[in-house]
């Protein structure tokens, strides 16, 4: 089973997160927007080696995560569980991974692109796995135009 295959699996059944109770506050992905905890067993790297199709960040709002390979699944779930909790939905499979979406308080649909890779993304063979999440700045509204 492919990393692409396994995050689109987890997706679908919607897994929940298991929370650790933590005194501490634990560090957040995309605090201004997603506020995604980041999971056990996962971290920011400090290069997260976009591909360039995502790297333009006046369209997208970037962040990323790496985990082990061998617990990819386990770990991918919590991140869609997280996404579940605050509104997101799936959305549509898209080249090299697959969107969320969420109607905002404006009626307005916003979009996250999530795209599972191994990191570093040249080494088909690595033993660590990343998510790629890529907030579309503009969300999409509904026009007010009557035909």
């Amino acid at each position: 089973m492919t990393l692409r295959t396994a995050l689109f699996a987890i997706a679908i059944a919607c897994a929940s997160p298991a929370f650790a109770q933590d005194e501490t506050p634990a560090p957040v992905l995309l605090p201004d927007t997603l506020s995604l905890a980041i999971v056990d067993g996962s971290g920011v790297p400090e290069d997260c080696m976009y591909p360039e199709t995502i790297t333009d960040i006046s369209l997208f709002e970037i962040g990323c995560v790496t985990m082990p390979r061998a617990r990819t699944g386990q770990i991918a779930s919590q991140y869609v569980g997280q996404l579940g909790q605050q509104g997101w939905h799936q959305g549509s499979y898209v080249p090299g991974g697959m969107t969320a979406t969420r109607t905002d308080e404006n009626n307005c649909e916003r979009v996250l692109n999530i795209f599972p890779s191994p990191y570093p993304p040249s080494d088909l063979d690595s033993q660590t796995a990343v998510i790629w999440f890529a907030m579309d700045r503009t969300p999409r509204c509904p026009t007010n135009e009557t035909p």
